[in-house]
């Protein structure tokens, strides 16, 4: 079978969740609008991500930005997207898909910095 079937870019699962803040742009009218709540990432991949927090978005899928902020290596990434699906896990908290709308710039740049945070990982396996 030549090359990879597959459509999405790969997913990297975080063993030990990235501290990441959450912020609902402030021209949203939904809950935590303009402020900024902490979370953990689960998981990363160059379309979109999966969080933890307690913030309660009560949203419409695909309609409730959200802007996260994290940082993997040196750099403080900051990226846009929209989340997708949401559920309540466990009491008061809560996980949520985000679908990342990332320029080309972006999207490069969070591949660099993906690439670098695998290769520190697997270093420090060794």
């Amino acid at each position: 079978m030549d090359g990879s079937s597959r459509k999405e870019p790969f997913r990297y699962v975080m063993n030990q969740p990235i501290e990441c803040w959450l912020e609902v742009p402030a021209g949203n009218t939904g809950p935590g609008a303009g402020k900024l709540t902490e979370g953990v990432m689960l998981d990363l991949s160059r379309s979109g991500c999966k969080v933890r927090t307690s913030l309660n978005l009560r949203f419409s899928a695909g309609d409730t930005k959200l802007i996260i902020h994290f940082q993997l290596n040196e750099n403080k990434l900051r990226f846009e997207g929209r989340v997708r699906w949401g559920w309540m896990f466990g009491l008061g908290q809560y996980k949520y898909g985000v679908r990342l709308d990332l320029s080309k710039a972006e999207e490069d740049m969070l591949i660099r910095e993906l690439e670098s945070w695998t290769h520190g990982r697997s270093a420090e396996g060794m």
